[in-house]
């Protein structure tokens, strides 16, 4: 029985060092990359989407993402606005893109400066979306222009990462302070962040 015990308490111990390794190595970046302040004016910024509650109701956290993207804006002028994300939860009236469309200009950000990108689901769908928006809109490889993405703090780093494999080889990074649920998320990221490096994806 004594044998056993020590088995299991051999595996439990293995199990959490094994993840205490690897969100060591992992979550200093999470952490480097939620504190940058690219605050460089670019020609394109993508805000991406959140989770929207009811019909068009933005939640906390794609509200801080709008405003934060408000007040990059108002100091950019000459930017044009990628707002990203579809619309594909139960009862939800309109995309994510369109929503936040909809509160920027109501921040004052005129509609000459939007090109929704409204088809997405998943954070790589915003990216290969917006890349393919960015050529076309333009006639040049999105690397031939200044291009920044904007989202929460907790989700630069992966973000940056998906960035990268959908094609957008130099791209900004705008943080937008979470202020709910912030060890959550931190969490949150290193087991979702797991997942995606497991992917061989371009």
């Amino acid at each position: 029985m004594k044998n056993v015990s020590k088995f299991l308490l051999g595996i439990v111990g293995g199990v959490a060092g094994y993840f205490a390794l690897t969100a060591g190595a992992y979550l200093p970046f999470v952490i480097r990359d939620a504190r940058k302040g690219y605050r460089d004016g670019c020609d394109y910024l993508l805000v991406l989407g959140g989770l929207v509650i009811g019909e068009e109701t933005p939640s906390d956290h794609l509200l801080e993402r709008i405003n934060t993207a408000a007040e990059y804006l108002k100091e950019n002028t000459e930017c044009f606005v990628i707002p990203c994300g579809g619309c594909f939860r139960d009862g939800q009236k309109k995309s994510e893109a369109q929503i936040i469309k909809e509160h920027l200009v109501a921040l004052g950000i005129d509609e000459s400066r939007f090109i929704l990108e409204d088809k997405s689901t998943t954070t790589f769908e915003n990216f290969e979306n917006a890349f393919e928006i960015i050529r076309t809109h333009s006639g040049k490889d999105p690397d031939e222009f200044s291009v920044a993405f904007l989202s929460s703090d907790y989700h630069l780093h992966r973000a940056g990462i998906i960035a990268k494999r959908c094609g957008f080889q130099k791209i900004g990074k705008v943080s937008c302070e979470n202020k709910k649920g912030r060890l959550r998320n931190y969490a949150r990221e290193y087991f979702v962040a797991y997942e995606l490096l497991k992917k061989d994806k371009r």
